[in-house]
């Protein structure tokens, strides 16, 4: 697979509410990241929100909590474009989240053509397990130092598709002051060593995201979440009219 086939340009969705999943959308994102890592999502709605994204032409993904069946098996069975697996930071991890997501031989995900992949029991079994292995998109995160060194290696592992950089985890583990040379060094060299190997490469963004996509070599970026733009939006919305009207103050 390359850069090009993955969708560009996504956000975190972290508050439980499908309409988020439909904002995004008509903002018009590629891609909305459902998170059940760090998000207060239940089961229900996320499966509600892989549908709405769907019918709203925008691939929905999730960050799963882990590589249980219960992680792995509910957001594939409600018929998410991929998973993003957090704490990727060894090609054995890879090799595990692998067998998790994919069917055999690859892995070893149970099989059910009940679910929307499935088309609710209406595609051919033999279509519903390619699916599952040649267009669902398994994405690494690699998070900490030991990560970044072998992100060539986590990438090219049979059945990932493309790693993703998480700068915040990588800080904490690695004991950074963000923005540190260090760390930049670090980063740098997984961005080369990933272009060097032909690997798909994401991370988060904001203000950086031109020269992520243009000068270094990212195929797809998450532009924050559905939290942040709110927060982001309201509050320069409070403060245009603060400053515009002085006695509008608290």
């Amino acid at each position: 697979m390359t850069g090009d086939e993955l969708p560009r340009l996504g956000a975190w969705v972290k508050l439980p509410a499908p309409e988020s999943v439909e904002l995004l959308a008509l903002a018009g994102f590629d891609f909305a990241v459902i998170d059940a890592e760090h998000g207060a999502i239940d089961l229900r709605t996320m499966s509600t929100m892989i549908g709405l994204a769907r019918g709203c032409g925008i691939a929905p993904f999730v960050r799963v909590a882990g590589t249980t069946p219960r992680d792995v098996q509910v957001p594939l069975d409600a018929g998410a474009a991929g998973l993003f697996v957090p704490q990727i930071n060894s090609v054995a991890q890879a090799q595990d989240a692998v067998r998790a997501v994919r069917f055999p031989p690859l892995g070893r995900r149970g099989a059910s053509t009940s679910g929307r992949a499935g088309q609710w029991g209406r595609a051919p079994l033999g279509d519903y397990l390619r699916a599952g292995n040649d267009d669902v998109r398994l994405i690494a995160q690699t998070e900490n130092v030991t990560a970044l060194s072998a992100i060539a290696d986590i990438g090219a592992v049979a059945g990932v598709d493309a790693v993703f950089i998480g700068p915040m985890d990588l800080t904490v583990s690695g004991r950074f002051q963000e923005g540190s040379p260090e760390m930049t060094n670090l980063i740098t060299a997984a961005e080369q060593s990933c272009a060097d190997h032909h690997i798909p490469l994401g991370t988060v963004a904001s203000a950086d995201a031109a020269e992520l996509l243009q000068r270094r070599g990212y195929d797809f970026l998450v532009l924050g979440a559905d939290t942040t733009i709110l927060r982001q939006g309201a509050h320069a919305l409070v403060n245009s009219v603060r400053t515009a009207t002085p006695g509008a103050g608290r």
